[in-house]
């Protein structure tokens, strides 16, 4: 049997990928996956230049990557359209029309607080309320100076609520001199040592994966603000010379069978809506009002955004 080396790069942790890996041998024990766990977030994505960069001085890189929709949609210049027929799982919102690509995990974004600094009676219930003086320089969000999640993310607000409510909002945060960092963790972090009240970008799975041992951190819901979901969206690039094993491997990812491997794996949600996995978000999240981030217009407004919110920041610093 003649044997196939893919090569990933991803975001997703090594020890929840090889779960992923394993099971797809079976069915194509031919197929072996050489995966590398890459930093994606900055504009461009480091992930980006690495690729170029082998690219320009070897003619080949990975097969395929796996990275948020934020940095993805940075990259995607460098795709190979395949529609694959297990497509059909996945909702219109977690994927593109040409088949560049397509989401294989769900990416909820909420907002949480420590309790410990932050009583009840206390709470802000809307966005408006957040310009509370209490609540300065005690913010954390993902970096919004960088372009990608953060970035996106609070521009989607525009599109949820309008852009007068964007605008003010923005100010808000500048005013209030938010903590901005480029890790998800750290957010989450800020909020359990106390450095930050709120965290107004933290990952839903990393939430519940500490949540266990800091009952002080609780979920904030703002009246206004839907819970934002994003993706990780899995691409084969232009340059692959293993076009048909990268279609395989995709083909497993998107299928009934591999979006509930993936919503076995602890606190890791399928980009399925239909899933009847563990951790599907209808199990999770259910009955909430979800949107879906990035849209193509917020993709498309990045590098203005984020001068805006540089400029903000700078105008308050």
């Amino acid at each position: 049997m003649n044997k196939t080396f893919l090569t990933i790069y991803g975001t997703i942790e090594p020890w929840e990928f090889v779960h992923w890996q394993n099971e797809f041998n079976k069915l194509c024990p031919e197929i072996t996956i050489n995966y590398h766990r890459e930093y994606v977030y900055g504009t461009p994505p480091p992930m980006a230049k690495k690729i170029k960069h082998e690219l320009d001085s070897k003619g080949k890189s990975a097969d395929l990557i796996l990275s948020a929709i934020s940095p993805h949609l940075q990259m995607k210049n460098l795709f190979y359209p395949y529609k694959s027929p297990e497509r059909t799982n996945i909702h219109s919102d977690f994927k593109d029309e040409h088949g560049c690509w397509t989401s294989v995990v769900l990416l909820p974004t909420i907002q949480v607080y420590n309790a410990d600094l932050l009583l009840n009676d206390n709470l802000p219930h809307t966005l408006d309320d957040l310009a509370n003086v209490e609540f300065s320089s005690k913010l954390s969000i993902h970096d919004i100076t960088l372009g990608t999640f953060g970035s996106n993310w609070l521009s989607s607000i525009r599109f949820a609520s309008g852009i007068e409510k964007w605008k003010t909002f923005s100010t808000t945060l500048a005013k209030q001199k938010i903590s901005m960092h480029p890790l998800f963790i750290n957010i989450l972090n800020s909020v359990i040592s106390g450095e930050s009240t709120i965290g107004l970008t933290v990952m839903l799975y990393e939430y519940l994966r500490t949540k266990e041992n800091n009952s002080h951190v609780k979920r904030l819901i703002l009246d206004d603000l839907p819970v934002m979901v994003s993706g990780t969206a899995i691409s084969i690039l232009k340059s692959s010379e293993n076009i048909d094993a990268s279609k395989l491997f995709i083909d497993f990812l998107l299928s009934k069978h591999g979006q509930n491997i993936i919503g076995s794996t602890y606190l890791r949600i399928p980009a399925d809506l239909d899933s009847d996995a563990k951790f599907s978000l209808k199990n999770l999240l259910p009955d909430e009002n979800i949107l879906m981030f990035p849209t193509d217009a917020v993709v498309e407004s990045t590098s203005r955004d984020r001068k805006f919110y540089i400029d903000l920041l700078t105008m308050y610093s």
